[in-house]
């Protein structure tokens, strides 16, 4: 059995060595820091899956969500979101996620005949309705916000 007394303590690390045991440790606090602060800076800021405030905020308000889109003979559609879609990508468009919503436009412009997709958002929090439109062969979805009467 060995004693503590005895036992010659163990040597220290040299400099060079306790430099790079900082620089590491400091850079992966620093790295905890910068990489919640992306989420900032992306371009839909209402996609806060990865932040605190999905644990503290209150519930969603509830949105009835509908789709259509028009042919180019004139005819207008009504597309059933849960037959096209998941469940949560239904909840996620319900949502104004607009990568989402982006991304279900220009599915369905790939369809034959199809000249615009149109989908609109009916929010129950402040009577806000947010329709978002692309027209098919168009680059990005165009958005228009507008607020319900009372």
């Amino acid at each position: 059995m060995r004693s503590v007394e005895t036992e010659p303590p163990p040597p220290h690390p040299s400099p060079k060595h306790r430099r790079r045991s900082g620089l590491f440790i400091g850079a992966f606090i620093l790295l905890q820091f910068l990489v919640p602060l992306t989420y900032l800076t992306r371009e839909d800021a209402a996609d806060d899956r990865f932040t605190w405030r999905t644990f503290s905020r209150p519930g969603e308000p509830m949105c009835e969500t509908s789709a259509s889109l028009e042919t180019f003979d004139g005819r207008r559609e009504e597309l059933a979101l849960q037959k096209l879609i998941h469940q949560d990508w239904v909840d996620y468009v319900g949502r104004n996620r607009r990568v989402v919503v982006e991304a279900f436009l220009k599915k369905q412009c790939e369809a034959e005949g199809v000249l615009e997709v149109e989908l609109t958002n009916h929010c129950e929090d402040d009577s806000r309705i947010r329709e978002y439109r692309l027209r098919c062969g168009g680059e990005r979805a165009h958005e228009t916000t507008r607020t319900a009467a009372r």
